[in-house]
Formats: structure tokens, C-alpha cells, sequence
């Protein structure tokens, strides 16, 4: 082995033996500030102000337990589209969304989903027929293909209660539950105390709400 092989063989060991001691050797506690969350499991200072006395009182503290809030990810809701506000609906998907109505009253839901999907085409920011289609395919149980119209129609129109109980709806029936409880205080808080019901398909609906279809 020649000399500078041996000296980076040494050096190399000097600093993994600086390491193990740097990890084994005690380390003075970090200080958090006074409301600060605290880290879990780690044991940290806090500096507070005695009331009576003034004085400045170290606290050695270290948390142990997660509460049900911090260990449950936030919940996120849609937001709403800024440009849908300048949003015209368009007349030929609006069209199409009334036929789609018509013919899903009639019970022909294969022709009522294409002409829905049909209206949402023609119109993608359009809330009334992505509402209907997503109600539709709730019904279907196509929750998958469901989900992402009714957040979009709540996107699109977030001050209308209805688009926060459809997705109560779905959000219960794919067993989202924080989701589900989230869109119900969104719903109720814009109803102002208007009542609630669930109509006889399941969907929690404003009273005296026309049924779709």
C-alpha cells in the first residue's frame, strides 16, 4: 500500500470515528419558542416568563402523544376558480343538458349519459351539466368517473350549497368521512339555515329542491 493510499485510509477513519463520538456525545436540548408546536419525541427547552415572579423559567419538555387532528392529514376541498365568475354558459351545452334531463326521466340512461358528456364538451366550465353528469354517474356507481365533475362543479360555482351536498353524497358513499363532514359545514353554512333533506335516490338536497331527474 504506498503512503498517500495509507494516508486517505487514516483519514478516512479519523472522520468516521469523529462521527460516532459527535453522535454519542450529549447535545444541548433545541429551544423552542413559546407556542411553538412540539417536535414529537424529542426532548426540547422552552423559555417561559414566571407571571409572579418575572422571571425567565427553562422547561425541559418532550411529546410523547399525537393528537387526532395532528395525525389526520388536513382535509382539502375544492377550490374556487377565480375566472368562473366571467364564465357565460354556453347555449348549445345548455341545450344539450335539458335533453339529457328529458331522456333520463324517460329511463334511458345510456342516451341521457352521452348527451351529458356530450354538454360538458361542449362546455367544460359549464356547472349545470357537470352536476347532472356527476350526479348521474353517483347513481351508476361509477364513483370514480363521479368525482372529479362534482368537484369541478363546486370549483366552478363554490357559493351554491347543492355542489357541497352532492359531494357530501358521493364522499359518504366512498366512505370519506372527514370529506363528507367538511362539505356538509361548507353546504350548511351557505344554506344560512336553510333546510336540509335526502331525497328518496339518497342525495342530500335543499327542501323543496326539484329531484333530478
Amino acid at each position: 500500500m504506498s503512503r498517500r493510499t495509507l494516508a486517505g485510509t487514516l483519514a478516512l477513519a479519523l472522520l468516521a470515528l469523529a462521527a460516532v463520538v459527535w453522535l454519542a456525545s450529549p447535545r444541548e436540548p433545541r429551544v423552542v419558542a413559546e407556542g411553538e408546536p412540539l417536535p414529537f419525541d424529542e426532548k426540547v427547552e422552552m423559555r417561559v416568563q414566571n407571571p409572579e415572579s418575572g422571571e425567565t423559567e427553562t422547561w425541559e419538555l418532550q411529546k410523547r402523544v399525537t393528537t387526532r387532528e395532528e395525525a389526520t392529514p388536513p382535509v382539502e376541498l375544492p377550490q374556487p376558480d377565480p375566472a368562473a365568475a366571467s364564465h357565460m354558459p354556453s347555449e348549445s351545452a345548455r341545450a344539450l343538458d335539458g335533453l339529457a334531463l328529458e331522456v333520463w326521466k324517460e329511463g334511458d340512461i345510456a342516451k341521457a349519459l352521452e348527451l351529458f358528456e356530450q354538454a360538458v364538451a361542449a362546455d367544460p366550465d359549464d356547472r349545470v351539466p357537470r352536476s347532472h353528469l356527476g350526479r348521474l354517474l353517483t347513481l351508476m356507481t361509477d364513483h370514480a368517473q363521479a368525482l372529479p365533475h362534482l368537484e369541478r362543479a363546486a370549483e366552478l360555482a363554490p357559493e351554491d350549497p347543492q355542489v357541497w351536498l352532492d359531494l357530501q353524497t358521493l364522499y359518504e358513499r366512498n366512505l370519506l368521512l372527514e370529506r363528507a363532514f367538511e362539505a356538509r359545514a361548507r353546504a350548511e353554512e351557505l344554506a344560512a339555515g336553510r333546510p336540509i333533506e335526502q331525497d328518496e335516490m339518497g342525495f342530500h338536497t335543499l327542501a323543496g329542491t326539484p329531484s333530478i331527474p
